[in-house]
């Protein structure tokens, strides 16, 4: 019998120390929950805004690509041609010319002028000439002035004997256009230009060279099927030299002499004209 009331006394000892356990069991899944709650909700912020900056970053306009390294080159080039300068250039097998010196000087005619137009539907402005001496004695020069040009040459046959023509218009036609290939820069960057455009190129790369007389260069080197041709330019896109190779051809241009000053003789012809037209290289 007193046993079993020592049994029944424990009972009330056991009871609280039950539910002191569930109620600490209750209290932590209740912070479970609540954690897992948090955690939901700071995933679901997380998520709304990488959505948000996504779309936001779709809606942004597109930048426009940046020019390439080659039409920043040419770009350069161009800026050159379109300033006044006095040049003289070592030719070798340049075009129909051969190999000699070209001396040329230029004078645009100043931003928002306004071109003329001859009867032959040529544009022209500004004073453009050179001359050139071939190494074997020929002289050709070449003048234009706003939309006439004078040509000088020395004759091919008997003796050297020099003729030079009166100002006439330009004509637009393939004998002229013959003519102005002593224009060495323009005709160096009309060559990037043609191999540019019509996808020849098979590859292009730009280095930096320094010149003892020109100081620092950069280097346009664009290989063809079976050519390479080189091109560098000063810091301000001057053609200092151009070098075409091929299997069977080389040609190259390279420039001498350079200053600012071009002068009114730089666009006289050597001697008095007295024919109506000469054009040099025929």
């Amino acid at each position: 019998m007193i046993s079993d009331l020592r049994s029944v006394s424990l009972r009330p000892q056991e009871a609280p120390d039950a539910v002191e356990l569930l109620i600490k069991e209750a209290r932590r899944a209740k912070r479970l929950r609540r954690l897992r709650n948090i955690a939901i909700v700071l995933v679901a912020m997380v998520v709304v805004t990488v959505i948000s900056i996504i779309q936001t970053v779709n809606k942004t306009p597109t930048e426009p690509k940046p020019e390439t390294g080659v039409a920043k080159f040419v770009d350069l080039m161009k800026h050159a041609n379109d300033t006044r300068f006095a040049a003289t250039y070592r030719i070798h097998q340049y075009d129909w010319m051969g190999s000699g010196v070209i001396t040329m000087a230029q004078i645009p005619s100043p931003p928002g002028t306004k071109a003329t137009t001859n009867s032959d539907g040529y544009t022209g402005s500004g004073r453009y000439a050179y001359v050139y001496r071939n190494s074997d004695g020929r002289i050709s020069q070449w003048i234009k002035v706003g939309t006439n040009v004078s040509g000088c040459e020395t004759s091919t046959r008997g003796p050297r004997r020099m003729q030079c023509s009166r100002p006439s218009p330009y004509l637009p036609s393939n004998g002229f256009a013959f003519a102005d290939v002593g224009f060495v820069p323009t005709y160096v960057m009309q060559s990037i230009q043609n191999f540019t455009s019509n996808g020849s190129v098979k590859s292009s790369k730009l280095t930096k060279r320094v010149s003892n007389q020109f100081g620092r260069l950069t280097c346009l080197t664009e290989t063809f099927t079976s050519t390479i041709q080189t091109t560098c330019i000063d810091r301000l896109g001057y053609v200092v030299l151009w070098r075409y190779q091929s299997l069977h051809w080389s040609s190259s241009v390279t420039l001498t002499a350079f200053n600012r000053h071009p002068t009114a003789n730089d666009f006289r012809t050597l001697i008095k004209p007295t024919q109506p037209l000469v054009l040099p290289g025929l």
